[in-house]
């Protein structure tokens, strides 16, 4: 584990008590499969996505994000809703339904250490907390679109996400 990373990545932010960025992510949907990137650190599996570049909006950088992340071109279909996080490395994530429209899972990114589409009902259990609500439940909601949720990342969740890691970390976890 690379300390310095984790230091400037997670901890630093925190500390600095910077505004909370917008984090465009995608729900890349291939049939029932959705597309899930594993962090370098912590080493977890997410949605795919990133920070917006100065003069970007959010749909091109999730565009930019997923392609450059994964390898894979994508069609944004809708805007699922918006995530705010709060608490612990607070942001605002946009989060986009999308389909593949060209290329293959393959690793573009030096902090994604996987990239592989899972079933939506067997998701993997090395996933952050958060991501689990939003693909077994808000995406197949009926509620109006887009939808606003607020996800407290507490200290709970930091521990529980440590736990993920460590486990992930030793292969005890996929």
């Amino acid at each position: 584990m690379d300390l310095r990373k984790y230091w400037n990545d997670i901890v630093a932010p925190v500390l600095r008590r910077e505004q909370a960025p917008i984090i465009p992510q995608a729900v890349v949907l291939q049939e029932q499969h959705v597309l899930l990137v594993k962090r370098d650190n912590p080493m977890l599996w997410e949605l795919p996505g990133g920070g917006v570049l100065p003069g970007e909006t959010p749909e091109d950088a999730i565009v930019r994000e997923v392609y450059e992340e994964t390898g894979i071109r994508i069609k944004i279909v809708s805007l699922l809703g918006w995530y705010a996080r709060t608490g612990f490395r607070a942001h605002l994530s946009p989060i986009y339904i999308c389909h593949p429209i060209r290329g293959e899972p393959i690793l573009h990114s030096e902090d994604v250490v996987q990239v592989h589409y899972f079933p939506l009902h067997t998701l993997p259990r090395g996933q952050f907390p958060w991501y689990r609500p939003i693909l077994q439940h808000d995406l197949l909601s009926s509620e109006i679109r887009p939808l606003r949720r607020t996800q407290h990342l507490g200290i709970g969740t930091v521990l529980h996400c440590i736990l993920l890691d460590l486990a992930c970390r030793l292969r005890l976890l996929s």
